[in-house]
């Protein structure tokens, strides 16, 4: 009774703050009350215990995909204490690059980042529920992560809850311009909302000159960004 009384008084006691793998952490490696920058270990072994049958759906798929994603080193071989870019999943499908914006900036983000992309599905028009964004300095990561594992404060009706991934394999500002920089998304027949955007200071700036000419996107029927 006195051992349960003291892991009562420390709710943390066994759990060990080191940087550690998806596979290994516990829903958000950057869990409230870890120090800056770290993930948790311990906990996880309590958190997967429980069965999926009494999970919130939405706390199963963020299970999942990092179940899915494997081993950090599978994803980008950055280091942790490099990254900047993440994915934010499990997005309304409505929800538009410019609504995106709108919801960084108005929850403390603006000017801290510096590519943004949320594909587009051009026969629906619809997006395709994530987003790509990559900051300025590693350092703003795990306030990101703490506000947006779990958000679910849309700008528009919807029920979704987002979780937030580590994006790979690509990691920065220059990887993401040379990955996109010649894709047929950057084609001059795709609007440009539908486009990645960059930005210098919080301003969009416009985006690096394709090295090549970009393919026209395989889209059946889609003539002038219209079905």
């Amino acid at each position: 009774q006195q051992q349960q009384q003291q892991q009562q008084q420390q709710p943390n006691a066994g759990v060990i703050w080191v940087p550690c793998s998806f596979a290994m952490c516990a829903p958000s490696p950057f869990a409230a009350g870890a120090p800056e920058g770290m993930l948790v270990r311990g906990a996880a072994t309590r958190t997967n215990a429980h069965s999926a049958d009494f999970m919130p759906s939405h706390v199963q798929r963020r299970a999942n995909a990092r179940r899915d994603m494997g081993d950090d080193d599978q994803v980008t071989h950055v280091k942790l204490e490099d990254r900047t870019t993440v994915m934010l999943r499990n997005l309304p499908n409505n929800y538009t690059q410019r609504a995106l914006l709108e919801m960084l900036d108005s929850e403390g983000f603006a000017g801290q980042y510096d590519f943004i992309y949320l594909p587009i599905d051009f026969r629906t028009h619809a997006g395709l529920g994530y987003a790509f964004v990559n900051f300025v300095s590693p350092s703003t990561v795990a306030r990101f992560w703490r506000t947006f594992d779990g958000f679910s404060n849309w700008m528009i009706p919807s029920g979704k809850v987002c979780f937030v991934n580590w994006c790979g394999p690509h990691q920065g500002f220059e990887a993401h311009v040379q990955r996109y920089r010649n894709s047929p998304v950057m084609h001059a027949m795709v609007p440009d909302d539908y486009k990645p955007m960059v930005f210098a200071s919080g301003i969009r700036v416009a985006f690096p000159p394709p090295t090549k000419k970009p393919r026209v996107p395989r889209v059946r029927n889609y003539v002038h960004g219209h079905a």
